[in-house]
């Protein structure tokens, strides 16, 4: 690659450290309801959750929008909203004002969310393809960790309000953008010169049916994901297992899970193939069953670390399966239904987390957690068995 072609490449991925730093601001959490008292957990946690709730609504009305502007004004409207919403969020007198901040960031993220990986596959190939789709993902989970862990050292020196300040990064991913990167066109005439598959092509019954499992295993999986991202700061600090700065840490612990995950994934698929999502589900019903069993800091990150990893296993898995059944020419739309299930699983989080808590402590509700995972691997686990004798069947 030469330098332009690397700072090309380099941009967009850069891109890919937004989506996943929405949970980075879970610290935040406490501080804000000690100075709005009157605020319910719910509500403090919907700061966290909100941007998810844009972002989804945006990622479905950028797939329609960007067949009208093009990829630059939808790429730079979105991290010029972000950087805005991170401004308000800084200086927002009050809680509502605090949520409409939010959104508002969410609605910039979410306005070049697909992008982030369609761009990739729309200008590279091969192996250069394979690498950079890796790549993302890794720089999702950076994105993560680096927010968390940049959330953790504000908040040693500063209030929670500046904690925001991270998001600003948008800044620099919209000058790199403008720099670097052309135009890309998702018009229709544009589609028709780059793409060989104009025939009409129909999905068969069976493979929505797929598809739609898999759009519910990743929800499910994405709830407990974020239910960890978001409780596990202030369950460390109610548990006296240390203060908020280790409370955040154990989010950058889960992120580095992520990363690792992400960047061993193609690995482990070749060798455990489609047993790989059943590998991820364990893992991360161990991880959950740990942290609310844990008595340390130190078996909250493990637990952290393991539903961190498993998230690395199980998103390029679901997207790569969920993807394979509809044909090439939907794939941009497949993606976006697909991103709108960890998007809605991520707003919709407290609100499941606080249905399924039979118990009324965040112990019970990992422990709950943990056995609707179990019983999702058991599922999954009869699942591949039943396709695998299905398989042996046919070939004998």
């Amino acid at each position: 690659m030469n330098k332009k072609s690397g700072m090309m490449a380099f941009s967009i991925l850069m891109l890919s450290l937004l989506p996943m730093s929405t949970g980075a601001t879970a610290a935040t959490i406490p501080g804000l309801m000690k100075q709005f008292s009157s605020v319910s957990s719910e509500t403090a946690e919907l700061t966290v959750t909100i941007p998810s709730f844009t972002m989804a609504l945006m990622i479905v009305i950028a797939s329609f929008i960007v067949k009208r502007i093009g990829t630059k004004k939808m790429v730079l409207t979105g991290t010029a909203l972000t950087a805005v919403g991170a401004v308000l969020s800084m200086t927002a007198p009050s809680v509502s004002v605090l949520l409409i901040a939010r959104a508002i960031m969410g609605a910039g993220i979410g306005t070049f969310n697909t992008l982030c990986i369609s761009l990739i596959d729309r200008l590279y190939s091969g192996q250069q393809r394979e690498k950079l789709l890796g790549f993302q993902n890794t720089f999702q989970g950076l994105g993560a960790a680096g927010g968390a862990l940049g959330v953790g050292l504000i908040l040693m020196y500063s209030n929670w309000r500046m904690a925001f300040s991270i998001y600003l990064v948008s800044i620099v991913l919209f000058v790199l953008y403008l720099l670097f990167v052309p135009e890309v066109r998702y018009d229709a005439e544009s589609v028709e010169k780059n793409t060989n598959e104009n025939e009409d092509v129909k999905v068969p019954l069976t493979s929505k049916v797929q598809f739609g499992y898999y759009w519910i295993v990743m929800f499910i999986l994405m709830v407990f994901y974020m239910t960890v991202n978001v409780k596990i700061p202030t369950f460390i600090l109610n548990n006296n297992f240390g203060p908020l700065s280790v409370g955040s840490s154990a989010v950058v612990v889960m992120s580095v899970g992520t990363i690792i995950g992400g960047l061993i994934y193609g690995y482990v698929e070749s060798i455990v193939k489609e047993a790989t999502l059943v590998m991820a589900i364990v893992i991360e019903a161990i991880g959950v069953f740990m942290i609310s069993t844990s008595g340390s800091a130190t078996a909250c990150f493990i637990g952290a670390f393991s539903v961190g990893f498993s998230f690395g296993l199980f998103i390029p898995f679901i997207f790569s399966k969920g993807l394979s059944f509809v044909p090439k020419k939907y794939g941009n739309d497949a993606t976006t239904i697909l991103m709108l299930s960890t998007n809605g699983a991520n707003f919709l989080c407290p609100y499941v987390s606080k249905f399924i808590n039979v118990g009324g402590t965040d112990r019970s509700l990992f422990m709950i957690a943990g056995i609707i995972a179990s019983v999702l691997g058991v599922i999954e686990l009869i699942k591949l068995f039943a396709n695998n004798s299905r398989r042996t069947v046919t070939e004998s």
